[in-house]
């Protein structure tokens, strides 16, 4: 339903496939209240692009059942609740049909935080945060992310945020642990990483825009392009009950062109590179290396009408050399209201 770099096949498989659906839907409901002469305010939003169908659904009904997104309260300079990680800006994320766009070039998780801002002058905001931990490990010969739900310490983020009317940057650092006790034998590890990246209007009414992330870290995989690369190694017997990190490199850019008032054109590129530890055996089928390109054309005849369509070059490689490519039309149409 969006684009996921790990799913591209490699190794010489080809498939063709057609797909319809209206998943992107989403619904969410705000509050506000007054409180002690501030507002405490909620919001709670549902959509249906992460729910299984079920078995033979598209025969006939196409039934989903809504999944939660993001739901969480401010008061004052604290959000509590499920939220895009304080690592992320998803005011950068490039317009796409797909929502995601470069999907391998970005920080993208939702989770549960406990944050706090604090102005420090004019446009200009610290962000802090702690955050849900999550250790995603693969072992020597099986690429496939384990879950080792057994965190005891939560993500710490700290984010600078600076905003004007027609400019939006942010730098961000991330520190947390990883690790893994499995029946008695455990290891722990640090994990750290910085993104940086911003939003430029230009032009005419300023309808273009730059937009631009870069990220760097040890560690992080889970945080980029969803899970595309792991947090580290673990494997009791063949590596002797050690957490071995990941690094990785991701990055992503955009140029947005507003041909008209209610005419714009997005071309967007993304990139992501893994580092496994050297001397060590690598599944391989591990996540090395995915690039996309695409190029769309958007129209909003009126307004919150927005009808789309986008081509996208997309390529992976794994651990052992074989690497495979995606071409995609995608087209859609969104009204918001």
């Amino acid at each position: 339903e969006f684009y996921l770099p790990q799913q591209i096949p490699v190794g010489g498989t080809s498939t063709r496939d057609f797909m319809a659906n209206a998943r992107q839907t989403r619904l969410f409901f705000t509050s506000s209240t007054p409180l002690g002469g501030k507002e405490l305010k909620s919001h709670i939003e549902f959509d249906f692009a992460l729910a299984t169908a079920p078995p033979g659904a598209q025969r006939a009904t196409n039934a989903y059942t809504p999944t939660l997104r993001r739901a969480f309260l401010t008061y004052d300079k604290f959000l509590i609740g499920q939220e895009w990680t304080t690592f992320q800006n998803p005011a950068l994320l490039p317009e796409s049909t797909d929502f995601v766009g470069p999907l391998e070039g970005t920080v993208f998780v939702r989770q549960m935080i406990v944050q706090y801002r604090q102005p420090l002058a004019k446009g200009l905001e610290l962000h802090l945060a702690l955050e849900n931990p999550q250790t995603e490990t693969v072992n020597t010969t099986n690429a496939a992310l384990a879950d080792n739900d057994q965190d005891r310490v939560p993500d710490l983020v700290a984010k600078l945020v600076y905003k004007q009317p027609n400019l939006d940057l942010h730098v961000a650092g991330l520190v947390r642990q990883l690790s893994v006790h499995d029946g008695g034998n455990d290891d722990d590890a640090l994990g750290w990483g910085i993104s940086a990246g911003g939003k430029l209007a230009f032009g005419p009414d300023k309808r273009h825009d730059i937009r631009f992330s870069a990220t760097y870290g040890d560690g992080i995989g889970r945080y980029l392009g969803l899970g595309y690369a792991p947090d580290a190694l673990y494997d009791r017997i063949a590596l002797g009950n050690r957490l071995l990190k990941v690094e990785n490199f991701a990055a992503f850019g955009s140029l947005k062109l507003g041909w008209t008032g209610n005419l714009r054109s997005t071309i967007a590129a993304g990139y992501q590179h893994a580092d496994y530890p050297g001397g060590v055996l690598v599944p391989g089928l591990a996540n090395v290396s995915a690039y996309s390109a695409a190029v769309n054309l958007f129209w909003s005849p009126v307004k919150n009408l927005d009808i789309g369509i986008e081509v996208r070059h997309a390529e992976r490689e794994v651990a052992n050399g074989l690497k495979g490519q995606m071409d995609r039309v995608e087209m859609a149409a969104k009204y918001t209201f």
